[in-house]
């Protein structure tokens, strides 16, 4: 009767046991089926470990982008390490819906956001949600229309340095013609104008060939996020599993490669930074000036307010002042690249925008002169459309979602799929690139460099919310293409686009060096 006892009770303890495995695994098998990622349709992988995400990032932008959206549709399954499903999102309605509609509960991806931290520490770019909000409202007064046309001058006198070296550099040749790597003087310049609107600080890099900062910045988001290997996304994978905390330490002194130099340009950056943020603030005690909007003075003001939200800590000052270096210089000046290899193809196009620019009859033109020159800004529109400095943007789910879609897509068993519910955590690499280019928005030209399509039928153009990076590229377009004339090179007809970060252009056959873009210049006719 005792062993009778006993075996029921055995038994009795082990249903009890099983009821949490139980109904974990129905609420699995229920989440599954409500979800159904694994059903989206995708490339295959050939490793569980890697999966086959760091192949759509190490190939040339927009290459497997197209050639999987035509295989699967518009969103397509791909595998992170250890077979963590991550979707490609190319639908228009989908993409407008994750940056617009739901952009609170689409966060920064956690594991590769720890790296853009090391660059950047706590600041808009890489924090989310209500600190984000906070940060942008102390800063916007920075970025308002008046704010940024009183950049013009400093934009106008830095790109005509550029264009002075540029001759130098024609000059110093027996040849009509000299072909020079535009990449990296344009760095160079644009570093320098970001230098005196942000920090009221001249870093002379244009001149100064061994300028520190200009190396310790040189093509660093391509060696931090370009073409990366498996064993990056593995790393990637690996970190999910370890505490944020832990994580940041290990990033920020840690012995990795690739971050070496990410932690030496913080650091060097992290010293002229103090000493900007001293100056001004000395310049601030003396004056009593709250008018001043310029970033410095606003991040100053916000360092010491009485007022504990607007008020910025020591870490958020910093790395607000070395994101302005970072992103303002970077996505200029790769605007700017773009667009000169873009005319460079199009000689008919850039001695049109020549003629316009010589029309104005100045070289010093105003805010409201460049706002009307309409094929200078509806080549930028086309350039910030074809060539975008984000090409691909990751994001995490925050919460549950469904995301809406422009078309239905097929899923593995032949279902149709309307709108696509997504469980919280799931990653998602956005393809800007794919929209941009999308010919549902675009129209079958899509893949081509069209800058009249951004003009109606009265052949104007209507440019609103000007930022400094538009009027930057205005400025330096309207003095480049003003004074020279350029054409492809044997390099330049080998570029190839690579994403990761930041478009970066590169020659194949020399990837070690980096970004490069070089043309042909001359000196420009005067008709």
């Amino acid at each position: 009767m005792a062993t009778s006892l006993t075996a029921s009770g055995d038994q009795n303890l082990l249903l009890l046991a099983a009821v949490p495995v139980l109904t974990a695994a129905l609420w699995y098998s229920l989440r599954k089926s409500k979800f159904d990622v694994d059903s989206i349709r995708g490339p295959p992988s050939d490793s569980w470990w890697y999966g086959n995400v760091y192949h759509l990032l190490g190939a040339p932008l927009g290459e497997l982008e197209r050639e999987w959206q035509s295989q699967y549709g518009d969103i397509v399954r791909l595998q992170g390490s250890f077979a963590n499903p991550v979707l490609l999102v190319m639908d228009p309605k989908a993409i407008q819906y994750i940056f617009q509609n739901s952009v609170d509960n689409f966060h920064l991806d956690r594991e590769r956001n720890f790296f853009s931290e090391v660059l950047l520490g706590n600041a808009l770019p890489v924090i989310d949600g209500e600190k984000h909000k906070r940060q942008r409202k102390i800063l916007l007064p920075g970025f308002s229309a008046a704010e940024v046309k009183s950049h013009l001058g400093i934009f106008t006198i830095d790109a005509a340095k550029l264009v002075e070296k540029w001759k130098k550099s024609i000059d110093s040749t027996s040849q009509p013609s000299a072909v020079i790597n535009t990449t990296s003087d344009m760095t160079k310049a644009t570093l320098d104008a970001i230098g005196i609107v942000a920090f009221d600080y001249s870093f002379n890099a244009l001149d100064d060939s061994n300028n520190e900062l200009t190396q310790a910045y040189q093509d660093i988001l391509f060696t931090l996020f370009g073409k990366p290997r498996p064993q990056d996304e593995l790393a990637l994978g690996i970190l999910r599993f370890i505490p944020e905390n832990l994580v940041r330490r290990l990033l920020a002194s840690g012995p990795i490669p690739k971050l070496r130099r990410a932690q030496a340009a913080t650091k060097l950056a992290d010293g002229l930074i103090a000493r900007s943020l001293r100056d001004k603030q000395i310049q601030a005690s003396v004056e009593h000036d709250k008018s001043k909007k310029d970033i410095l003075s606003l991040i100053s003001r916000a360092y010491t307010s009485d007022n504990e939200k607007m008020r910025l800590s020591d870490s958020e000052m910093v790395s607000t002042m070395k994101t302005m270096i970072l992103a303002g210089n970077d996505t200029t000046s790769t605007s700017l690249t773009w667009a000169l290899y873009e005319l460079a193809k199009a000689p008919a196009l850039q001695a049109e925008l020549r003629r316009e620019i010589h029309e104005m009859n100045t070289w010093e033109p105003t805010f409201k002169e460049l706002e009307s020159m309409t094929l200078l800004n509806a080549i930028i529109m086309e350039t910030l459309r074809m060539q975008p400095s984000l090409g691909t943007v990751y994001r995490q789910l925050a919460c549950d979602e469904v995301i809406p879609l422009s078309t239905p897509i097929k899923t593995s068993d032949g279902r149709s799929l309307h709108e696509l519910p997504v469980p919280k955590n799931t990653k998602f690499l956005v393809s800007i690139e794919s929209y941009n280019r999308h010919p549902d928005i675009w129209g079958a030209d899509a893949g081509e460099f069209n800058p009249k399509r951004w003009l109606d039928a009265n052949g104007k153009l209507g440019m609103n919310g000007y930022s400094d990076i538009v009027l930057e590229i205005q400025a330096f377009l309207f003095q480049i293409i003003g004074h020279l004339e350029f054409a492809p090179s044997a390099g330049s007809e080998k570029i190839v686009r690579m994403g990761g970060a930041i478009l970066t252009p590169i020659v194949p056959d020399e990837f070690s060096k980096g970004a490069q873009m070089p043309l042909t210049m001359k000196y420009a006719k005067f008709e």
